[in-house]
């Protein structure tokens, strides 16, 4: 069963995700999280709970960005690069962008669970993932990894 994400990558600046983020997901195949005080049970589910396949719906506040699937494990990393502040990362791949200016109706949090299958976030971000998917069936491409 495919379990559904929505997060925000940005070193608490909206703005820089304005700027990087559509470059981090497309040239570095990645998403994660800093590493902060306060922020210990957002990163521990970001390590345990976050599996392989799992649908991450990327925002920006409430502004959908793209629609990702996990490709592989958690992993950190310590370097110097302009993007050194996300500490824990995890591979993925795009599955699609949204270029509409969509929005989320549940707008904060760093890393949160679609949780109730009910909720309007869920549905949003579930009907993506199913168009998604047909697209990727009509072209004959996996949708797992």
């Amino acid at each position: 069963m495919t379990t559904y994400w929505h997060m925000q990558i940005h070193p608490d600046d909206k703005s820089f995700a304005d700027e990087f983020v559509y470059s981090i997901l497309e040239h570095k195949k990645i998403i994660g999280l800093g590493e902060w005080e306060k922020g210990k049970d957002t990163i521990n589910a970001f390590i345990q709970d976050v599996k392989v396949n799992d649908i991450v719906a990327i925002k920006n506040g409430a502004k959908l960005v793209a629609l990702v699937q996990v490709i592989g494990g958690a992993y950190q990393i310590d370097d110097n690069s302009d993007i050194a502040w996300i500490v824990h990362r995890r591979p993925i791949r795009v599955l699609d962008w949204e270029i509409e200016e969509k929005y989320l109706p549940q707008p904060m949090g760093t890393l949160n669970r679609c949780a109730s299958d009910s909720a309007e976030t869920t549905q949003i971000i579930k009907n993506w993932h199913q168009r998604v998917i047909k697209s990727f069936e009509r072209r004959k491409l996996d949708i797992t990894v």
